[in-house]
């Protein structure tokens, strides 16, 4: 974020948001210059001041802004600016193993593993494979990994997920839980859920489930526009997150309760920002039992004994 009082008018090539705090009466000589090098570089511009000298501002420049209270923030700014943030908050540690497997990927550092599900496992696993060397990327650093959130799916995509997450530490206030159990939401709104989770019926049976291949009793991912505005929660599996979907739910579920569920879930508080409630996420306890189930092919019920589930909440 760049801040403007009037000091500058240059904008770095890091630069994602404008921000002028507009504390003086007069407007600042230099800010046209500003405004107008933001705007060629599609650079968002928040303004903050009182509004008849926002008003001046946006006729002197021929602006058309959009009042935003402090809870339109997190839309205004989009969920699409998320990927970008998880990789700047990934931390430059060496990469020392990566690990491909037909349903998940890991990447290791010597602190740390993070995993991310594969988008399509049962079918273009071993072709997402052959894209990459996994024994080239040893050394590289995490960041650099984690910049292939930029791609919009595919393995590299990935491999960027399981980056960010080994990149993250187990937050201190998280408890135990899966993210499955209901909260006390509204009995005359249903629960929508991204991906069939095992024992749904159990502990979600009158909630819709979308997916991406559909059974008997779900609906198709194409159905969400029309089942997420106006429900009363919406959970969602982290491999939305890794095959590139996610912020188009988070687009949809404006107003509503989310909870991003699966052991690939960044376990970051910055998330909360994005418009996501609960984190429900697994915390690796044996490194080594994790890693062998997933490089024999292994989904969640072959590992899941090898760590806990664990949640964080916004409240």
């Amino acid at each position: 974020m760049l801040r403007f009082s009037g000091a500058s008018e240059h904008l770095g090539d890091t630069g994602d948001l404008l921000f002028i705090d507009l504390t003086a009466s007069d407007i600042p000589a230099a800010l046209d210059k500003a405004v107008g090098n933001a705007l060629k570089h599609s650079v968002p511009i928040l303004f903050r001041g009182p509004a008849n000298l926002i008003t001046r501002i946006s006729n002197q420049l021929s602006l058309r802004p959009m009042l935003l209270t402090p809870g339109d923030l997190p839309y205004w700014w989009g969920p699409e600016r998320m990927d970008e943030e998880l990789i700047r908050n990934t931390p430059p540690l060496p990469l020392t193993s990566v690990t491909l497997g037909r349903e998940w990927a890991i990447v290791e550092t010597s602190q740390s593993m993070g995993l991310a599900a594969m988008a399509h496992p049962s079918s273009e696993a071993s072709d997402q494979a052959e894209t990459v060397d996994p024994q080239r990327m040893v050394g590289m650093l995490l960041t650099n990994v984690a910049a292939g959130l930029r791609e919009p799916a595919g393995i590299r995509r990935t491999i960027a997920c399981a980056a960010v997450n080994a990149g993250i530490a187990t937050p201190p206030n998280a408890m135990p839980g899966d993210g499955l159990l209901s909260d006390n939401v509204s009995l005359d709104r249903t629960t929508v859920i991204i991906g069939r989770f095992p024992a749904l019926q159990t502990k979600r049976p009158n909630a819709i489930v979308l997916e991406m291949s559909p059974g008997p009793e779900d609906l198709p991912a194409e159905a969400a526009p029309h089942v997420i505005p106006g429900a009363a929660e919406l959970l969602v599996t982290a491999s939305a997150w890794c095959n590139g979907t996610l912020s188009g739910l988070l687009r949809l579920a404006r107003n509503v309760p989310v909870t991003l569920v699966g052991p690939g879930t960044p376990l970051t508080p910055a998330l909360h920002a994005y418009g996501i409630r609960k984190l429900a996420g697994f915390k690796v306890v044996d490194r080594d039992g994790v890693r062998s189930a997933i490089a024999g092919g292994g989904g969640v019920k072959a590992f899941k004994e090898y760590g806990d589930q664990i949640l964080m909440s916004a409240e």
